[in-house]
């Protein structure tokens, strides 16, 4: 505003968007004089909504294991996110700036943890025959519960491996479980089983008959119909 001395001046506040008036230094009106004079509107900027800053915490597979943490604030203001204690997990690591100052978008920062170990069942391998008998010792093994297991078949002497019940292969849970492989036992010859036919005095009135087979294998003598000569009795087991 330009004047001569003496004559009068006047200021004017102005409204300007996005910020409020605060206060003016100087004379607002008044009378030129032979120096130049400055009048300060004084303006506090108004408050500008940030974008969200949303704290997650998750496991290393991604996730999610807490309840996101949502921060408002307007722009140029500080934020601050916690590191949260999670039962059954450990911290790991934090992406993103856990501290910081809101902007004009939104922003994300992440909390990773790992998962604590928790012991899971055991899981037992037996080994049995056909009719579930026990033939060699037991293997039990321990992990923590997603852990991988692996169990084994055995060569066992004297018996052949059949089949396996339950999973051979598979993950430890939280319960004990029981994996089964079934052996056939392996045929053993038995003795030979003669039949003898003798008269009464002991002597040979008809050939031997000798039958052969695996010990546990049924076997079964005939009474033989021998002309002139009538059956008295047998000695011995006929069948067995």
């Amino acid at each position: 505003t330009t004047g001569n001395v003496g004559d009068a001046y006047k200021t004017d506040q102005k409204t300007i968007d996005g910020y409020t008036f605060k206060e003016v230094q100087g004379n607002a009106t008044g009378t030129f004089t032979d120096q130049a004079q400055t009048v300060t509107y004084v303006y506090t900027k108004d408050p500008v909504a940030g974008g969200d800053v949303t704290a997650k915490y998750i496991d290393i597979d991604g996730n999610k294991i807490s309840d996101d943490v949502v921060k408002t604030g307007n722009v140029g203001e500080s934020y601050t996110t916690d590191q949260k204690t999670i039962d059954g997990y450990t911290f790991k690591e934090v992406q993103g700036s856990a501290t910081g100052t809101f902007i004009d978008q939104a922003q994300t920062v992440i909390y990773v943890y790992t998962k604590d170990p928790v012991a899971g069942g055991d899981v037992t391998a037996k080994y049995v025959d056909t009719d579930g008998n026990k033939i060699s010792d037991d293997v039990v093994q321990t992990g923590n519960v997603g852990d991988a297991y692996k169990t084994k078949q055995k060569t066992i002497e004297g018996y052949t491996f059949k089949e396996v019940q339950g999973s051979a292969t598979g993950t430890f849970i939280d319960q004990a479980h029981t994996v089964t492989y079934v052996y056939t036992k392996d045929p053993v010859a038995g003795g030979d089983v003669t039949a003898k036919y003798v008269d009464t005095d002991g002597n040979k009135i008809s050939d031997d008959v000798v039958t052969t087979g695996n010990v546990g294998d049924a076997y079964k003598t005939e009474q033989k119909s021998i002309d002139g000569y009538t059956f008295k009795e047998v000695q011995g087991n006929a069948s067995g």
